[in-house]
């Protein structure tokens, strides 16, 4: 494993460790499970932020797409990938996934994005485009600025997806059935009518879903819904419970590529 002796945080390291193992076992990539990775913001962090790791600073990020298409990833929108860990296939594939609709996933991911071949899905709060993260102030202590109507299109015409993340980023379980169909149902419906595109998969607002909130966004016409659960999905997975792996601003390269790569990812 690479960083058994020394420190290590150089791509070629990893790529020539995962060619070894692939000789080794070579029905490792055949069983390979699919990493879903979650980011909220790529870029600095705001002054009185209480939260520094869910800013991943712009060069890691660059260095993990650029792990990412190394090892021969192919880094698909999630409702692409879903389909692929149905399917059963063999082929190397990961999901990229941003919470929340940041103008930074636009102004600095993107480019990182494109330069690497990869593509992503962005989660918008429908009724907050173009504000900001007022809803976290007390969680986060700082807001940042969220993506408007024309970076969400730049977003689309490079060819990634969008996905809802209701209408106000509220606690679905704590909504009442009005509320919830509301919020979930009306996210859809106001993306769709104000990009004209589908939009077919969802994710919770901090993680908060149960039964009755996954019926609501089965009913209302997704395909797919992301959790905080820990983990990296199997073609066993409920494709609406799909656990993600939550990248931090403290994750070197070596902790990307271990919770990407390895049984560590799967760990609770």
């Amino acid at each position: 494993m690479p960083g058994t002796n020394r420190p290590c945080s150089e791509i070629g390291d990893f790529v020539r460790w995962d060619a070894v193992e692939g000789q080794r076992h070579p029905g490792l990539r055949a069983m390979h499970p699919v990493p879903v990775l979650m980011y909220h913001s790529v870029g600095p962090v705001p002054d009185r932020s209480r939260r520094r790791g869910l800013f991943v600073p712009v060069a890691a990020f660059g260095r993990q797409m650029a792990l990412l298409r190394r090892l021969g990833y192919a880094a698909l929108p999630i409702s692409e990938a879903l389909v692929h860990l149905q399917a059963g296939s063999s082929r190397r594939v990961c999901s990229i996934t941003f919470d929340d609709g940041f103008l930074d996933n636009v102004d600095n991911a993107l480019p990182i994005l494109k330069k690497h071949g990869h593509r992503a899905t962005c989660y918008v709060v429908s009724d907050r485009i173009g504000m900001t993260n007022a809803w976290s102030q007390a969680v986060l202590g700082a807001c940042s600025p969220l993506a408007g109507e024309d970076a969400l299109r730049l977003w689309l015409r490079s060819g990634m997806e969008i996905g809802a993340h209701t209408r106000t980023h509220a606690r679905l379980t704590r909504a009442s059935d009005g509320e919830l169909a509301d919020e979930v149902s009306g996210s859809k419906e106001s993306l769709e009518r104000r990009f004209g595109v589908p939009v077919t998969q969802f994710c919770y607002p901090w993680g908060d879903h149960d039964d009755r909130v996954v019926r609501a966004v089965r009913d209302a016409g997704f395909t797919g819904a992301t959790t905080t659960r820990r983990g990296r999905a199997r073609a066993s997975v409920d494709p609406l419970r799909v656990p993600r792996l939550g990248v931090m601003r403290h994750h070197w390269l070596p902790a990307f590529w271990l919770k990407v790569h390895t049984r560590y990812g799967d760990r609770p």
